[in-house]
C-alpha cells in the first residue's frame, strides 16, 4: 500500500496470528477515521495520533480497531501510524468482534 521513496518495497499485508483477546480489550482504541472511542471506558472523541492514553481511565493504547474495509482508507491509517512512528497495531474490528461473540456464546452454555 505504501512504498518508501528509497526503493524499499515494504508493503502492508494481513497476517493472522493467535492473540489473547482479553489483553487486546485492555489496550484497544476503536476508530472510524481520525477519532475514536476508548475500548475500556467508552470515552468518545479520542485522537489516535495524539492520545497515547485515555484521559478518563488511563488505558494505554496499543491496538486500534476499525470497521473501515476500503483498502485505500486502511492504507492511509497504516501510513499515518508509520509516518508518526506510533507504537500501535491495527486490527480488523469485525474479526475481533466475531471472536469475542464466539467466546460469549461458549460462556452461555457452560454448566
Amino acid at each position: 500500500m505504501t512504498q518508501e521513496p528509497t526503493g524499499n518495497k515494504s508493503k502492508f499485508i494481513r497476517v493472522w496470528t493467535q492473540v489473547d483477546s482479553d489483553a487486546i480489550k485492555k489496550q484497544l482504541l476503536y476508530i472510524d477515521d481520525l477519532y475514536g472511542t476508548c475500548g475500556s471506558c467508552k470515552k468518545l472523541g479520542l485522537n489516535y495520533i495524539k492520545d497515547k492514553k485515555c484521559p478518563d481511565c488511563g488505558t494505554t493504547f496499543k491496538y486500534l480497531a476499525t470497521k473501515i474495509s476500503n483498502p485505500a482508507e486502511v492504507g492511509k491509517i497504516l501510513a499515518r501510524i508509520e509516518k508518526e512512528k506510533l507504537d500501535l497495531i491495527l486490527i480488523e474490528r469485525e474479526d475481533f468482534e466475531k471472536s469475542n461473540a464466539r467466546d460469549a456464546v461458549k460462556d452461555l452454555f457452560k454448566t
